[in-house]
């Protein structure tokens, strides 16, 4: 078998889908672990953090070949045809990797600075009315697993239309 030097789009843009499915995979794997948890700690919360973030990822955009930054495109799996309490939901775990797991968006923290002094020094501090909402760990493995039945079949499309196509064969 001869290994390409360059992939195809075609080839890309199923290599950026199986990539979607291991990251919607790998997040499944970890809330599988951290169902099985008899207590939470910082660790469980870590992990759970990691595990939105890889839902997340195949929805952000990714550069290769053939969509880079350079030309201004990307690949970006859309949202999945669900139902619209699922659809708030992915929304929610978007908003929370852009706004609080990858980034500190200070507009969701409603803050407000106090000013003062005390003992002849100057001090400042700090109110936060906001804290973020994570979404039930069983919740998003239903999304994820209704989700990943879709792509399955996507992909088995995929892989039928890159066998029949001139350059494999």
């Amino acid at each position: 078998m001869d290994v390409p030097s360059k992939l195809t789009i075609s080839e890309e843009q199923y290599v950026h889908y199986v990539e979607c499915i291991n990251s919607l995979n790998q997040a499944w794997f970890i809330l599988q672990e951290l169902r099985k948890a008899k207590s939470k700690s910082a660790i469980h919360a870590a992990a759970f953090r990691f595990a939105l973030v890889e839902y997340a990822k195949p929805y952000n955009s990714s550069y290769g070949i053939h969509k880079s930054r350079k030309k201004r495109e990307a690949y970006k799996l859309s949202p999945p045809n669900l139902l619209p309490e699922d659809m708030a939901l992915h929304q929610q775990i978007l908003d929370l990797r852009d706004q609080v797991l990858a980034h500190s968006d200070l507009t969701l923290k409603e803050a407000v600075l106090y000013l003062g002094s005390y003992g002849g020094r100057l001090n400042f501090g700090i109110a936060s009315s906001s804290i973020a909402q994570f979404p039930d760990i069983e919740a998003v493995i239903r999304l994820i697993e209704r989700t990943l039945d879709v792509m399955y079949a996507e992909r088995t499309r995929l892989e039928e239309a890159l066998a029949a196509s001139p350059k494999t064969k």
